[in-house]
């Protein structure tokens, strides 16, 4: 069991093995299926781009108006009632989608869908953990983000394969049945009500596993935060929406293009596993300043790449590896500055500006690429990473100085 505990904080297996299973569904069928299932939708109906892109970011936006509100639900509620929620409300919303015929129908089922998605993916699993393990919960969220790094290099492939003898009606009925089959079961069995970990275990950190600032400071180190998310965001979101299409733009044809984004997992799962060997030396904040400056360096690499598919794939592991990190300090980050307790508030009040920038990306760097080509397109990105890493710098310092 010592030996166990260099590796999983006593208790937390079977939820990290659980929750990176169902996090892996809701990012597979939820996000990385849509840069696939969008051309379906483009052949059968003749639907522009914008249109359809358009909706599903009108859907993140809904759904990040109600991050505050679902923040507070799960600190009220606990994770597993309303994940559980969550699973059944996805496996309806792609039971909708499989049965679009009109816009409206459409517009309707891509909205409540991505709705919904926002009560299973990460946020709601890392405020599971802060209750779960409290202000220990780093080392499990970096755990789960391990496993569901694999989530395009499963369903890329899976999707694509399954296309080839169904239609995507059909492929869509499967997604749904992955969150009724799959999901639902652990969420409502294995999280269950009364679990509280025990997280006395003593870890020997260089640093406090929470400051839970106060007064001006928190205040500030929040906005920062909420800043900085909302700019990681962009080129996350750009990557699991138009991965393909910028591929393409760049010379790279699709089979290669899915091969390719299929490198994103490994390369996310790399970064976290050094992340978790080091992590009782750095902050979390020195994981993000990392992160985004390696991510950075990835899109620039994209930039001058032309068509050179050696550079393509440096690209690709370098900017997996940065993503890698950015979805850990997503749940880590809060925890560090401001404690365990209502953490699902403090998330949800964040990615109120976060969902709502993420709700502009899909259509917005569509319209980007369309006005002023791939390569420009992708230098904003690299300034947005780069500013990203420049205000972690200065929160950083900002802590450090208050802290001492």
């Amino acid at each position: 069991m010592v030996r166990l505990n260099k590796f999983f904080i006593e208790g937390t297996i079977k939820y990290v093995l659980g929750l990176g299973v169902t996090t892996t569904i809701g990012y597979g069928t939820l996000f990385y299926s849509f840069t696939i299932m969008s051309q379906e939708f483009e052949k059968e109906f003749y639907w522009s781009k914008t249109f359809i892109f358009g909706i599903f970011s009108l859907g993140i936006f809904l759904g990040g108006l109600l991050a505050p509100k679902i923040g507070k639900l799960l600190d009220n509620h606990g994770a597993r009632a309303i994940m559980s929620v969550g699973s059944i409300l996805c496996a309806l919303g792609l039971f909708l989608v499989s049965n679009v015929q009109t816009q409206w129908h459409y517009i309707i089922s891509i909205v409540f869908l991505e709705v919904v998605s926002t009560l299973v993916l990460y946020e709601a699993a890392f405020v599971a953990f802060s209750q779960l393990a409290g202000n220990k919960a780093r080392l499990p969220i970096t755990q789960i983000t391990l496993i569901a790094g694999f989530a395009s290099t499963i369903f890329w492939p899976l999707i694509s394969f399954l296309l080839s003898f169904l239609s995507w009606r059909e492929v869509y009925l499967i997604l749904a049945s992955f969150h009724l089959f799959i999901a639902l079961p652990i969420h409502f069995f294995i999280l269950k009500k009364d679990a509280i970990i025990k997280t006395d275990i003593k870890f020997s950190n260089s640093f406090d596993d929470s400051l839970e600032l106060e007064g001006k400071l928190r205040k500030k180190s929040l906005i920062l935060v909420g800043i900085v998310f909302s700019l990681i965001a962009i080129p996350i979101t750009v990557m699991q929406t138009h991965f393909l299409r910028l591929m393409n733009g760049f010379g790279i044809e699709m089979t290669s293009a899915i091969a390719l984004g299929a490198l994103i997992g490994p390369s996310q799962v790399g970064s976290r596993i050094i992340e978790i060997t080091i992590s009782k030396k750095i902050t979390p904040l020195t994981s993000g300043i990392f992160s985004t400056s390696i991510m950075s360096l990835g899109i620039l690499t994209l930039y001058f790449s032309g068509y050179d598919i050696l550079l393509a794939t440096f690209f690709v592991i370098l900017y997996g590896a940065g993503q890698g990190l950015t979805d850990i300090i997503r749940g880590s980050i809060p925890l560090y500055l401001f404690g365990k307790d209502n953490l699902g508030k403090t998330i949800g009040g964040i990615n109120l500006y976060r969902n709502i920038i993420v709700s502009l990306v899909p259509f917005g760097f569509a319209f980007l690429m369309e006005t002023f080509g791939v390569r420009s397109s992708t230098l904003f990105l690299v300034f947005v990473t780069t500013f990203a890493m420049i205000l972690l710098i200065i929160l950083n310092k900002k802590v450090l100085k208050e802290v001492k």
